[in-house]
């Protein structure tokens, strides 16, 4: 009763903000992140965003759950760090991200013929149609988005995953990375300010797990290390 009193308001809440200014302020950040990127003019990476790091242990889980005759979506390609990677494990990406700008950067950076790039509104996946798609990905993306947030996007992959089609999503874990989190917190309290949209988000496996069961999410693993990641299937 507990778990679907939590779902039913994240439902209300989830409706609550899309009306709301926040997403246009997420799509401007990564668009001036961009820009000042080029600005500055000394990025040694080979792409925009390489310089985060720590996506070893999401890419070896991508690995053992793709396959190469696989249409794929990656939701928060930026500038393309884990998509080139997924280029050699699928037969096609969709590389998809709310960022122009990103986009722009990643169509320079990425050069093949079984990649294509789509903008998000940054609440759906509107372009994409039901049952379309055989593997969905996002790494270090929900880590952006509140539990408000995640819920309606894990009901949208599984909407456009095929009938066993699987997903692999990264999150922090609030157990496992508490001292994250906790230093993340007193730094706002500290600064006596509400978080910026540049906050990051902390989820259990059990809200993750509740939220899977609502949507009829099969939930293949939940691997602890740097991020809590998740690999859930579309049952057939």
């Amino acid at each position: 009763m507990k778990s679907t009193n939590v779902i039913q308001g994240l439902r209300r809440l989830s409706r609550v903000l899309r009306g709301s200014g926040a997403q246009a302020a997420e799509e401007a950040f990564w668009d001036d992140y961009v820009r000042r990127v080029r600005k500055d003019g000394s990025h040694p990476y080979p792409c925009v965003g390489c310089d985060w790091h720590n996506e070893e242990e999401f890419l070896v889980l991508l690995q053992q759950y793709s396959s190469p005759r696989a249409q794929a979506l990656e939701i928060g390609c930026g500038g393309g760090r884990i998509t080139v990677t997924a280029l050699r494990l699928f037969k096609h990406v969709h590389a998809a991200d709310v960022s122009a700008e990103m986009l722009r950067e990643a169509r320079t950076a990425i050069a093949a013929p079984n990649v294509s790039f789509h903008k998000l509104d940054g609440w759906t996946l509107s372009g994409f149609s039901d049952a379309s798609v055989d593997h969905v990905f996002a790494h270090d993306v929900f880590v952006q988005l509140s539990s408000i947030q995640v819920y309606p996007y894990l009901r949208e992959i599984m909407r456009v995953l095929t009938p066993g089609g699987i997903a692999l999503v990264s999150c922090y874990d609030f157990v496992g990375q508490f001292a994250r989190f906790r230093d993340v917190s007193l730094a706002f309290w500290e600064a006596r300010r509400p978080a910026s949209n540049r906050r990051l988000h902390f989820v259990t496996e059990e809200m993750l797990r509740a939220m899977l069961d609502d949507i009829g999410g099969e939930l293949l693993k939940a691997h602890r290390g740097k991020f809590l990641t998740i690999a859930f299937r579309k049952p057939r």
